[in-house]
């Protein structure tokens, strides 16, 4: 009996472990199939902090012809991030706004905008989420892409993205691989 009772509470945590997975996550996103389009103006605005996220960002700008931005706070983080690692972490799970020091006046005249950055305790450097939402982002395409060793937290900043874009169509991540093949998957290029 007691063999019984030990197997059914089991399975009632394995069915309970799957019921309380996120099913919000889609990966196929029903917006990529949204159609390339030669006329859209395309940005890539992205915060590097190690030359990580430049580089991804500097490929996708040569594969797309995209203007570049360059998220910088207004707060300098130090030059290796471990050496912030405190105020970092506070910014992520506080959900603060770190000060941009260079903010764009508008971003209006853009389609699409491909926004880069590391994944900092569990999220995306709190300095971009700064950036998304200082301006009306409606209609507009967002497609993050993010620079970390591992993906255990890349749902996590994806979903952070969609939080503060929340009127935007979102494309799929950067996940490896070619940047051009990714970009063309996502109708960005052709």
């Amino acid at each position: 009996m007691r063999k019984f009772y030990l197997s059914a509470l089991m399975v009632l945590s394995a069915l309970l472990a799957v019921s309380c997975q996120n099913d919000d996550f889609d990966p196929d996103y029903p917006a990529d199939e949204v159609e390339y389009n030669a006329d859209r103006r395309i940005l890539v605005a992205y915060f590097s902090q190690t030359g990580n996220t430049e580089a991804l960002a500097n490929q996708i700008v040569e594969l797309t012809g995209a203007d570049v931005y360059r998220i910088q706070p207004s707060e300098p983080y130090a030059t290796n991030p471990y050496d912030d690692s405190d105020r970092i972490q506070n910014e992520s799970y506080s959900d603060l706004r770190p000060g941009v020091a260079n903010l764009p006046e508008s971003v209006a005249d853009y389609d699409v905008i491909l926004v880069g950055s590391p994944i900092w305790w569990h999220n995306p450097a709190m300095v971009v989420c700064t950036f998304l939402e200082n301006y009306d982002l409606s209609g507009k395409i967002i497609v993050p892409f993010f620079t970390y060793g591992s993906t255990e937290y890349l749902q996590q900043s994806i979903d952070k993205i969609h939080e503060v874009t929340p009127a935007s169509t979102h494309l799929r991540t950067y996940s490896g691989g070619s940047v051009e093949e990714w970009l063309r998957e996502i109708h960005v290029i052709q």
